[in-house]
């Protein structure tokens, strides 16, 4: 009986070789998308749960309350770690984690490494990161130590560094400092959130840096280990959580701030931190939401198409049903037919599938920044592809196997056209109902699409409160954090250069957060504010706007060398402290511990992405401390030759390290890369669903037409014209995707209006965003069914009449 099912299913399968190719064809579409999504949503999951002890490893964050609301914020104070451990016995270990910046230099060997971090020595206990030279039970036990990657250490002393003596070896931090190589750690999984290529221990930064071990400083990610048997009390608020929400109080009686625990598998995903003070690499579970839904629908729309098509065809298969219930046939072996034969196109769409998702996965690995291949190797792969396989038969056979056994052989062996007219009108309702849901989902992604682009075209031009274009800044390494006025007047003479301005800051990378004081201020109201040392050419070369007050000078002594220091301010941070602009000049304030006056207040400028509102900004004027960037505003359509000036002036003054530069347009840009990324996932899978809905909708087409031959020929016969036909076979399938357009917009509108909520400054969901998804879609659709319509008006009649 098997056998008899398996060739009848493959006769089936030849014979109907249009609806056969439609469905294998939309079946695997849509099991190529899931294979691929499940791939990355599998990738993304995995990060960080390489470490031996993830499952009891936290991250401590505090939860900041501010008059605008209640903000969770990554970084907290250097001291903290070490009272964790003192004061719990519940923690096993910490460690802290904070970025720095510098040159590395031995002879003419040199990097400049983009990730590189300070740690503490237990580091390598706490996360599963080893060495491959030198012992992690000894590493770091001298302020003067450094550990690289093996990426760094490639690049450091080249591709054969293995075959020397690398240990023990002297390296110059800045052309200043020497430390020393005591180990090399295997590079870093790339489902790391932590990434790094050179690491240097705290010991070091606290002997070079003060405000390290400060508590009013928060600069670092602090991780702690909880011994196994008080992982169940970390994760209840009643336990260890509650323990540490006043630690910080305890050692600073101003500050309320509480803390929180953040599983370390947590931290790729779900970190949402405001002012910027998470860093490493990172992702966001609603993007993973995204790509599952959108991977499910295209399954969905595909599964639809099977199940449109089988029920329409049910008009062909009733006599075959009927004389089998007449010879015999129980309705559970008929059953059993029907979902064989859809496993086996399932199967087939299966087999299919892998061929495109083999084919499309350089397309989508580029499409995502990653670099995932389908693990064939492992046993689990096969057997979710053989769950995937029955799961998705069942959907596809379970409603037209029930469908199609439940005739009655009296009423389908009935002959007339009535008869047949009857049982082409079978499941009529239901395969409408299909066609409409295929096309929601269709174009409430079409609208989405609209809308993410829309989004990020206003997100690029909106205007920042300084003037981006044209704008370069070039690192300052070295002598040259030193000596920058010298750097910045040499610079300043080149023909293609308008403005210059030494800064501590690009203007993207903005992390540089701490807490002031300020008169007035009422007891426990304190708050975060981002800080910048830049000299008095500054708002010139950005054409940032002073809106009351007065800017920074070098002629006025008080500016810069005053026991009193000057500062400038934005609009929020006068409003936070409660003043207008005018009434904050001359009010004083404390910063890093130094009393002194505002003398301006500028006008609110977007230093972080659009995501989030404007925060408190304060700009300080101390030329004698390091600048570490060169801002140059160059002259339009001379900025290549201008930029080759700038490195000449660089390799003059500094001949020892290479130039680093970048433009602040296009690094702003890149931080909405995701926005990006998403929105091209979504335009692709948009027209992927569009398509399999297309293919649907052609294969009904064509089966109207076919069981409309007849009645097309004596239309035309009577002289109907051809385009009274098209619109004749058009029209229903035409109102469905109005219908669909209709049920689509108010959808696309609630989950694009959430989607922008994560926006603080965003774009308006406008009545054209529906319109112009819902005309590609129904336009697509009017293409898919002209097809079918005009190949049928255009038939001769008297081949469709001389079989009557």
């Amino acid at each position: 009986m098997l056998r008899n099912y398996v060739k009848i299913g493959f006769r089936n399968l030849v014979k109907n070789k249009v609806y056969s190719g439609i469905n294998i064809g939309g079946l695997a579409l849509g099991i190529a998308c899931c294979l691929l999504i499940s791939l990355y949503v599998y990738d993304e999951f995995s990060y960080d749960r390489f470490n031996a002890n993830y499952r009891h490893i936290y991250r401590i964050v505090e939860r900041q309350k501010q008059p605008e609301g209640i903000f969770d914020v990554a970084t907290t104070p250097g001291p903290l770690a070490a009272t964790l451990t003192k004061d719990f016995p519940e923690v096993q270990r910490t460690t802290r984690v904070g970025r720095w910046n510098g040159l590395l230099t031995q002879g003419r060997h040199l990097i400049e490494p983009e990730h590189f971090l300070i740690v503490d020595p237990s580091f390598f206990t706490l996360f599963t990161y080893p060495l491959v030279l030198g012992d992690t039970s000894t590493v770091f036990r001298g302020p003067n130590e450094v550990v690289f990657s093996e990426a760094a250490a490639e690049r450091f002393f080249g591709p054969d560094w293995r075959q020397k003596n690398v240990l023990g070896q002297s390296i110059k931090l800045n052309n200043e400092q020497v430390l020393k190589l005591v180990g090399v750690a295997k590079n870093p999984p790339i489902q790391s959130s932590i990434q790094f290529d050179v690491l240097i221990p705290f010991k070091w930064l606290e002997r070079n840096d003060e405000w390290s071990m400060k508590w009013n400083s928060n600069s670092y990610h602090t991780y702690v280990q909880l011994r196994p048997d008080a992982v169940r009390e970390a994760v209840s608020p009643v336990f260890f959580g509650t323990k540490i929400r006043e630690q910080l109080k305890r050692y600073d009686s101003r500050n309320e701030t509480p803390l929180l625990l953040q599983p370390l598998s947590d931290i790729y995903l779900y970190s949402k931190f405001a002012f910027q003070t998470d860093y490493g690499k990172r992702s966001d579970i609603a993007y993973i939401r995204i790509f599952v839904a959108v991977g499910l629908i295209v399954l969905l729309i595909a599964v639809v198409n099977f199940i449109n098509l089988a029920t329409a065809r049910a008009s062909q298969r009733a006599k075959e049903v009927g004389v089998r219930k007449s010879v015999g046939a129980q309705r559970s072996s008929l059953i059993a037919q029907f979902l064989g034969e859809a496993f086996l196109m399932t199967s087939l769409a299966m087999l299919a599938a892998l061929f495109l998702a083999e084919l499309l996965l350089p397309v989508f690995n580029d499409l995502t920044t990653k670099t995932l291949k389908i693990p064939y190797q492992l046993p689990a792969f096969w057997l979710v592809l053989i769950g995937l396989t029955v799961v998705v038969s069942l959907l596809t056979g379970l409603y037209p196997a029930f469908f199609l056994s439940s005739f009655r052989p009296v009423s389908v062996l009935k002959t007339g056209i009535a008869g047949q007219f009857a049982n082409a009108r079978t499941g009529l309702s239901l395969r409408q109902s299909l066609v409409v849901g295929q096309f929601v989902l269709s174009i409430a992604l079409a609208i989405s699409t609209v809308v993410i682009y829309r989004q990020l075209a206003y997100l690029q031009s909106t205007k920042l409160g300084f003037d981006k274009s044209q704008l370069l800044y070039v690192g300052l390494k070295g002598d040259l954090k030193q000596n920058a006025q010298r750097f910045k007047t040499e610079v300043a003479q080149l023909p293609g250069v308008e403005q210059t301005s030494a800064a501590t800051s690009n203007l993207v990378d903005m992390n540089n957060s701490t807490t002031i004081e300020w008169e007035g201020q009422m007891p426990k109201d304190e708050f975060l504010i981002t800080q910048m040392n830049i000299d008095a050419d500054f708002i010139k070369t950005t054409g940032m706007s002073i809106a009351a007050g007065r800017n920074f000078s070098a002629q006025i002594t008080s500016d810069t060398l005053g026991k009193l220091g000057a500062y400038m301010i934005n609009e929020t941070a006068a409003k936070r402290m409660g003043w207008t602009p005018a009434k904050a000049l001359g009010k004083r304030v404390k910063f890093w511990g130094t009393d002194g006056f505002i003398i301006g207040v500028v006008k609110d400028f977007h230093f972080r992405p659009l995501r989030v509102s404007i925060e408190p900004f304060i700009f300080r004027f101390r030329p004698k401390e390091f600048y570490f960037t060169l801002l140059v505003k160059t002259k339009p359509n001379l900025v290549a030759h201008t930029l080759t000036d700038v490195a000449g002036v660089y390799k003059k003054l500094d001949p020892s390290t290479p130039i680093s530069y970048g433009f602040v347009d296009q690094d702003l840009d890149k931080q909405y890369q995701s926005e990006q990324r998403i929105g091209r996932v979504i335009l692709y899978f948009a027209i992927l669903t569009i398509l399999v809905s297309c293919l649907g909708l052609f294969g009904l087409t064509a089966f109207t037409a076919e069981q409309r031959t007849k009645e097309i020929g004596i239309r035309k016969v009577l002289g109907a014209s051809v385009t009274s036909i098209v619109a004749l076979l058009s029209k229903d399938f035409l109102r469905l995707v109005l219908i669909a357009l209709v049920i689509a917009s108010p959808i696309a509108w609630y989950a694009m209006n959430q989607w922008l909520q994560s926006f603080a400054y965003k774009t308006d969901f406008e009545w054209w965003m529906p319109a112009l998804a819902g005309l590609m879609a129904v336009c697509i659709a009017l293409l898919t069914i002209s097809f079918q319509s005009i190949k049928a008006a255009i038939a001769n009649p008297v081949k469709s009449l001389r079989n009557e």
